[in-house]
């Protein structure tokens, strides 16, 4: 189904972008964190659960959404707004061949810049704590969240022409606030899903929402529903 040029061109224009240096900024920040913290903590200090509140309450709903969004919805904006759509919508390739194609290239894009940061960060405020699975359940609720963000920021971004505007909104006011305080509105939350994943390892911040089972599922179905509902609407959009 992945229209391999498709990909190759797609990743290298969101890899060579201005604004991706800013989101490697933004990336970065938790690796800074966790600097700052491994320098002042004195020793005995509680490293695991410092890393656990950095990953669960900052990487997963903050930086890896806002990051996944932006450049979930850079892979198909920028190419309504120049107008280069007309050519790929032209080509003889399914719709959800080139929906699917555009969610990979974002997904690359954001693990590339999301992925070090995770790394470092759990090697210094870890420091010789760290063991295989701190760094790899982290990392699948990361890589499947952001599938999902990716997913759903590629369908928002051919039904609304302010795509970025109406993720941030939902990432900071329904994920960040509401579905906070209330238990039923985070099942409608991306982030609580990735985040029970990482509470498999690190399981100091909030109760999971679900197991990491369901967990994987429901995230991988947000990723193939929005994947379906791009492509109908790529089909039937005005570009």
């Amino acid at each position: 189904m992945i229209v391999w040029p498709v990909y190759r061109l797609t990743l290298r224009a969101l890899l060579l972008q201005r604004r991706t240096i800013l989101l490697g900024l933004l990336a970065a920040a938790p690796v800074l964190m966790a600097l700052v913290y491994a320098v002042a903590a004195k020793a005995g200090a509680h490293h695991f659960r410092f890393y656990s509140h950095l990953v669960q309450e900052l990487f997963v709903p903050t930086i890896a959404a806002v990051v996944a969004l932006v450049i979930g919805v850079s892979a198909i904006g920028d190419e309504r707004e120049d107008g280069t759509i007309y050519y790929l919508v032209a080509t003889p390739q399914s719709r959800l061949g080139l929906i699917a194609t555009k969610i990979a290239a974002a997904w690359t894009a954001t693990l590339v810049l999301l992925v070090p940061s995770l790394v470092i960060s759990a090697l210094l405020a870890l420091e010789g704590e760290v063991d295989p699975s701190s760094i790899l359940w982290p990392a699948a609720g990361v890589a499947l969240a952001t599938l999902a963000y990716c997913g759903v920021a590629a369908w928002l971004s051919l039904r609304t022409r302010r795509p970025i505007v109406i993720g941030v909104l939902y990432v900071l006011l329904w994920e960040g606030s509401i579905a906070t305080f209330a238990a039923s509105a985070s099942k409608l939350s991306i982030a609580a899903y990735g985040r029970a994943l990482v509470a498999e390892r690190l399981p100091e911040a909030a109760a999971p929402v679900v197991g990491p089972a369901p967990a994987v599922v429901i995230l991988a179905a947000v990723a193939a529903i929005t994947c379906w509902l791009g492509a109908r609407a790529l089909a039937r959009v005005e570009l």
